[in-house]
């Protein structure tokens, strides 16, 4: 994929930024005011959140491959945010785990 036109490598960073900042405002939501109790809204948010994920990552491997990620840092820091947020989420399984290993109780 490297000779990709210039616009297009353009456009595919310009989209992962789009994805960038919407992720944050998505999560920065959180799930529908009131539903913070309900699993169905909370699994809802979550799996959205997961392909919001998927689809950034899937926009930076293009832009990688178009050779033009490596000196663009608004790419750096979509790298940055989906480290991050793989890591907030393997933490948040392992909570979930271990509340299940001692069933469910909190205290």
């Amino acid at each position: 994929m490297k000779g990709i036109p210039p616009a297009l490598a353009a456009e595919l960073e310009s989209a992962a930024m789009r994805v960038v900042e919407d992720y944050g405002a998505f999560i920065a939501r959180g799930p529908a005011p009131g539903t913070h109790d309900d699993a169905k809204a909370f699994a809802a948010h979550h799996a959205a959140a997961k392909s919001a994920l998927a689809h950034l990552e899937h926009l930076l491997k293009l832009v990688r491959a178009a050779g033009a990620g490596e000196e663009v840092a608004g790419v750096i820091q979509a790298q940055a945010l989906l480290q991050q947020a793989r890591g907030a989420m393997s933490a948040e399984a392992q909570e979930d785990e271990e509340d299940d290993a001692d069933g469910g109780t909190s205290g």
